[in-house]
């Protein structure tokens, strides 16, 4: 079975098209989906959970059909999707302990001793236990981001979707992220899908390469064949890389 399939998928935003008719089938358990800025890598991964409504297409993940999905059964395929935003998306009014209760109350109904103990695994998980009481605000860029992923982890979903998950950290905190990632990913034992443009990212995680270019998928293949093939477009993307961090979409 597939992880992702994605047949025919189009989306436009005030008639700009960003993507135009994109037909994928991977069964990886590593995907990694990059690009330039602005050619609708995050824009994929959003329509893909249906976060983001298609213009047409069908969308299957882990065998279910998304797009034919209503608004009820879209609510329970969410319960079992990890989705890490570049931002990470914390409240800022919450604890790092209430802002991890409260997705787990109202995704998977856990209260109580239960779910704290929860929350002290998903942060032990992270490399952060003992923090719970702390606020965003006391936490640097890199511990935010793994209070975000340890959010993302605790409902024990079924396939993690990673957007930019080391945009904006220092080269040792993103070894600390990736580390973390990787090891997540290996105990839950469920697919990845990483939307980044760090080369350095793209090698520990490994897994098949999906490019996007002018709208279109440009390269489709494993990591180790874009590094050592490639086409034009990867090796542009290579070399732009190599100069220092681009904006993302």
């Amino acid at each position: 079975m597939e992880t992702i399939k994605v047949e025919n998928l189009s989306k436009s935003f005030d008639g700009f098209k960003v993507l135009d008719d994109i037909s994928f089938s991977v069964e990886s358990n590593e995907i990694l989906i990059i690009g330039r800025s602005g050619m609708g890598k995050s824009v994929l991964i959003k329509t893909i959970v249906r976060l983001i409504e298609p213009d047409r297409g069908k969308v299957y993940v882990n065998g279910t059909e998304v797009t034919s999905l209503n608004e009820k059964e879209l609510e329970e395929f969410w319960k079992d999707i990890g989705f890490l935003f570049q931002s990470g998306a914390l409240f800022d009014s919450l604890t790092v302990e209430e802002n991890i209760l409260f997705v787990l109350e109202n995704v998977r109904g856990i209260t109580g001793e239960k779910a704290k103990k929860i929350v002290n695994d998903s942060l032990e998980m992270v490399g952060l236990p003992g923090i719970g009481k702390k606020t965003p605000a006391e936490l640097s860029g890199g511990m935010r981001k793994r209070v975000a992923l340890a959010r993302t982890i605790s409902t024990h979903p079924k396939i993690l979707f990673l957007d930019e998950p080391t945009t904006g950290l220092d080269p040792i905190t993103t070894d600390y992220v990736i580390s973390s990632v990787i090891n997540l990913k290996n105990y839950l034992n469920i697919p990845i899908v990483v939307v980044t443009h760090d080369i350095d990212v793209m090698k520990k995680i490994g897994g098949i390469v999906i490019m996007i270019e002018n709208q279109k998928i440009v390269f489709f293949d494993t990591l180790d064949k874009m590094l050592s093939e490639g086409n034009e477009f990867t090796k542009q993307f290579l070399e732009r890389s190599t100069e220092g961090p681009i904006k993302i979409f």
